[in-house]
């Protein structure tokens, strides 16, 4: 080594390896160098068919909102002619009797595992259950009957009500039916996030 000193600044240059003296012993005595490698338990190629089974498994990443809602559903999984919804299952480890008499007069029955596969764990037998909720079909034509129905239903109590606030109590002066007009406006309800 130079012992010339030098200014601060740019450190001294080392020497490379090429011209090490251990390492040009070793070379001239043709001595053979081991290099030990880690034993590999799950390798890469393992870690790699995984990821591709878990890529396959969700289609587009981008588009899939499986992702994002354990509860969704690829609408190209429903039958056509049917209707998926989720229902109540469990309420606190409590199954309500009742209730599953209500939704089998209204037509629902629970999806069996056996008809979607993926959306369970493997050999597991029955009903497709996440969280308490159950997932059940009915026709699409009792459902889109019931919808109607219930848009009906809706439609009527808010009529009913903006009569009855154009309307003065008996015994009173009437009311001035410029001043009671209710305006209407749709916009985009926020969803809180929790």
């Amino acid at each position: 080594m130079n012992d010339i000193k030098r200014k601060p600044g740019r450190p001294r240059k080392v020497d490379s390896i090429e011209n090490s003296p251990v390492i040009e012993e070793n070379i001239m005595e043709n001595q053979d160098i081991e290099v030990k490698s880690a034993p590999v338990t799950r390798g890469i190629r393992e870690a790699a068919i995984r990821a591709e089974q878990i890529r396959n498994r969700t289609r587009d990443a981008e588009t899939d909102m499986a992702i994002y809602d354990k509860f969704y559903i690829d609408p190209r999984d429903i039958p056509d002619g049917w209707d998926y919804n989720w229902k109540r299952y469990e309420t606190l480890g409590q199954k309500d009797g009742s209730y599953e008499v209500e939704l089998a007069q209204a037509g629902w029955e629970a999806v069996d595992s056996a008809r979607h596969p993926n959306m369970m764990p493997s050999n597991y037998k029955g009903p497709i259950v996440r969280e308490g909720m159950i997932l059940m079909e009915r026709p699409a034509e009792i459902s889109n009957r019931a919808k109607f129905l219930e848009l009906q239903e809706a439609r009527r109590v808010v009529k009913e009500k903006e009569r009855a606030l154009g309307m003065a109590p008996t015994g009173t002066f009437e009311r001035d039916q410029r001043r009671t007009q209710i305006n209407k406006e749709y916009i985009p309800m926020e969803i809180p996030k929790g």
